[in-house]
């Protein structure tokens, strides 16, 4: 029993062996030609030029890292010239090069930090300012339209409520790009339009459910104000218009006929 655990042992160490000798002399070496960012000979042209476990050796200058995702997927050995003779610049956040290993050269600060974006990177502080002025603008009209009665409170609150949500998108400067983020939209600037239908979506709803109320309310108030005038006439004892309408024209027929009946009488 030893004995044959001691040759399976033997074995697998021996295909171990084989399988790391096997990988190591298919390993390749490969060399870094240019300092574009892309393009042939270019860092991020040589990973993905390279394959599993290659090395790549860098020569001085300064190099932009670029495909980090499949540097990292690949495993690739970076080789520089040595330090403060070669510099490599990552273009994202520079996580690539902690999952990978590296040596001889300078690793410079990267040139987009982690969770920045370039598109919508934030208000400008001249755009917050003009929001933010805007925004104390539309308070102080609704404060003043509702001081004029002319605009009743609950529309104010409506309203109220948006210059609010302005005012939160002015001074949270990053507040576009988590709600992108948050609703799965690739561009931050378009969730200002989606937000805005929706405000403007939701407004419309409540003013058409108010306009359907009040014409509602107007036609009964019609409807009691002619039974009222109806009851007024009838406690003083005035004849209702169609009723009047009737008589006036029974009292012609009356008196054309009356000669008539005068005659035949005589």
């Amino acid at each position: 029993m030893v004995r044959a655990v001691a040759a399976l042992l033997a074995a697998f160490a021996t295909v171990c062996a084989v399988t790391c000798s096997t990988t190591s002399a298919f390993a390749a070496t490969l060399e870094v030609a240019s300092e574009a960012e892309d393009g042939p000979g270019s860092l991020g042209e040589t990973i993905l030029e390279a394959g599993p476990g290659d090395t790549i050796d860098i020569p001085a200058g300064e190099y932009p890292l670029t495909n980090g995702d499949t540097l990292i997927e690949q495993q690739n050995v970076l080789r520089g010239a040595g330090e403060q003779v070669t510099t490599v610049i990552p273009t994202g956040g520079g996580d690539a090069l902690d999952q990978v290993t590296y040596s001889g050269f300078t690793v410079a600060p990267a040139l987009q930090a982690d969770g920045d974006s370039d598109d919508g990177a934030g208000i400008e502080t001249k755009a917050q300012i003009l929001a933010l002025v805007v925004t104390l603008g539309i308070f102080l009209l609704i404060l003043e339209l509702v001081r004029r009665r002319r605009l009743v409170e609950r529309y104010a609150l409506l309203w109220l409520s948006a210059a609010v949500a302005l005012l939160v998108l002015a001074v949270w400067t990053d507040g576009l790009n988590v709600i992108a983020t948050a609703i799965g939209i690739e561009e931050p600037a378009n969730a200002i339009f989606i937000l805005a239908f929706g405000v403007v979506f939701l407004l419309l709803l409540n003013f058409s459910v108010a306009t359907s109320r009040l014409s509602e309310e107007t036609k009964i108030l019609a409807q009691e104000a002619a039974r009222l005038d109806h009851e007024l006439r009838l406690a003083r004892g005035e004849t209702p218009r169609a009723s009047r309408a009737s008589a006036a024209t029974g009292s012609d027929e009356d008196e054309h006929e009356s000669p008539v009946r005068a005659q035949r009488d005589g």
